[in-house]
């Protein structure tokens, strides 16, 4: 039996003019993939879950996530899946569209958490 793989991005703190979150999940894989996104809202205790949804991503299919999140001051996002070919990539965003600084994690930054 396969075992899902967990990733977090830990606590980002968003910039002053970020408006939304943008999550990518890539299937490197020649097989469909389960793709589970989440975002936790981490000014409450215990985090309050914002958005969470899954994804049967094709053979090297990509989805995009785009999350208004204006309101937003300290977040967590968490992805899973059944393989580590499943590549995420998530940044926060400005109304422009510009990445904004120190809220982007590359895949290779994610925490793999739990079994």
């Amino acid at each position: 039996m396969a075992t899902k793989i967990n990733w977090t991005t830990g606590p980002i703190a968003s910039s002053s003019d970020m408006s939304m979150v943008k999550i990518l999940g890539l299937n490197n894989t020649s097989f469909t993939r389960q793709v589970d996104i989440r975002l936790y809202d981490l000014s409450f205790t215990p985090k309050k879950l914002v958005f969470s949804n899954s994804y049967s991503l094709k053979a090297f299919e990509t989805v995009t996530v785009n999350l208004d999140v204006g309101s937003l001051e300290i977040w967590e996002a968490q992805a899973s899946a059944f393989s580590q070919s499943v590549r995420f990539y998530i940044t926060g965003r400005s109304d422009d569209g510009e990445n904004r600084p120190g809220t982007t994690v590359l895949n290779s930054e994610f925490i793999r958490y739990g079994t």
